[in-house]
């Protein structure tokens, strides 16, 4: 379980290397679409350590609006399930 202070430290981090990750070229985009996944993760991660108050807390410290973190967690979900069905076809 993260503290409010690692869980902001992470998440401004990889929202500063996302931000690097904009531009053109197939290698960037992949990239930028790997680090809004992380992005993802890390929301699912907040909601599950931290109180409601330290999240709305966070989410305004980061600019963040609830839209915006609901299209990361979007975007990791769907990865995963992009996943799962790709094992489910293999087995």
């Amino acid at each position: 379980m993260k503290t409010f202070i690692q869980t902001r430290s992470t998440l401004l981090e990889t929202l500063a290397q996302l931000r690097q990750l904009e531009g053109a070229g197939q290698v960037t985009h992949a990239l930028h679409t790997v680090k809004e996944r992380e992005t993802g993760k890390l929301c699912y991660q907040a909601e599950e350590d931290l109180s409601p108050p330290e999240l709305s807390l966070l989410r305004d410290m980061l600019e963040m609006q609830k839209r915006k973190w609901a299209t990361y967690k979007s975007t990791y979900y769907e990865s995963l399930r992009t996943l799962w069905e790709g094992n489910g076809e293999g087995a």
